[in-house]
């Protein structure tokens, strides 16, 4: 039977290591792969049957050690983190980068992107005006039927300061 060997870069190996939540030379060491000058680069030659399965156990070993899921946060918890990640992130203008936003609050209260954006259409219907969704920017997230890149709270009793210069 023919081995079937498939090539990677060694930049994108690194990532692909990275999200698997082990060294790259882990999984090298594991799956036996050669390295291959290539050009003014490296790559890595692996075996796809070992690739496979490593990859499969792996993931199958990550899936046992997942923490058990939290007991969902209320609302009020679900406000206040948000409130607290679009505070220390906003920029001057007041408004933050609705990504990171959301990888705050998501690590913090451990949910899934998915919950992330029911809670917050959730919050936006209860608190009408309080907060504002752009749609600008590199990175979005889709909430309803657009797609937003910025938030930014409105704080209520809060004065504008005027400066002459």
């Amino acid at each position: 039977m023919n081995e079937l060997k498939f090539s990677v870069r060694k930049s994108d190996f690194d990532r692909f290591a990275e999200k698997l939540g082990v060294s790259p030379e882990e999984i090298l060491t594991a799956l036996k792969a050669e390295v291959v000058k290539v050009g003014p680069g490296f790559r890595y030659l692996i075996d796809m049957e070992n690739f496979f399965y490593y990859v499969l156990s792996r993931l199958h070993t990550q899936k046992k050690e997942a923490p058990p899921r939290q007991q969902a946060a209320s609302p009020e918890r679900f406000e206040e983190v948000l409130n607290r990640a679009i505070d220390s992130l906003a920029g001057a203008s007041g408004y933050a980068k609705l990504v990171e936003v959301k990888n705050a609050v998501t690590r913090e209260l451990g949910i899934e992107e998915e919950e992330f954006v029911r809670r917050l259409q959730d919050l936006i219907q209860t608190k009408k005006g309080a907060y504002i969704l752009l749609e600008g920017g590199d990175l979005k997230i889709q909430i309803g039927a657009k797609k937003y890149g910025y938030i930014k709270r409105v704080v209520k009793n809060s004065v504008a300061e005027v400066v002459y210069y």
